[in-house]
């Protein structure tokens, strides 16, 4: 009898591994960003994939467009504010820096460690668009 507890235990402890895994849930935000169409022209892009966005996701999108989706790949911040500035109509809201602070703090994008001011998309930037992905 004990044997039989623990072999469910042991199945029991992969089936809760499988379901509740973030890996998982990664891996499909990770497929479905990948058909993101970098080769729009950027105004395009931004009001493709930026329906309801706050100021941090467009600082995170702007970025992510501007490396084409490639983490650790920096872009310099200028680069950043003049798409935010030629996409204003858009975006709504004038840049300010607390948007990079709070996209940083959300873990979409992280300073550039080879560059300064510069910023590299983080791990968890395609947690932005799951919202347009599910619709």
């Amino acid at each position: 009898m004990e044997k039989e507890i623990k072999e469910i235990k042991e199945r029991l402890k992969k089936l809760e591994k499988a379901v509740f895994s973030d890996k998982m849930h990664e891996v499909s935000i990770v497929q479905k960003t990948e058909n993101l169409d970098f080769s729009l022209n950027e105004r395009a892009f931004i009001k493709k994939y930026s329906s309801g966005f706050n100021g941090q996701k467009f600082f995170t999108l702007i970025t992510a467009y501007l490396v084409e989706g490639q983490e650790a790949t920096p872009v310099d911040l200028s680069q950043i504010k003049k798409i935010w500035k030629s996409c204003s109509g858009i975006v709504g809201a004038p840049y300010a820096s607390i948007f990079s602070t709070r996209a940083k703090e959300n873990g979409w994008v992280d300073a550039s460690k080879e560059a300064r001011g510069s910023y590299v998309l983080d791990k968890h930037w395609r947690d932005i668009i799951s919202k347009y992905e599910n619709s």
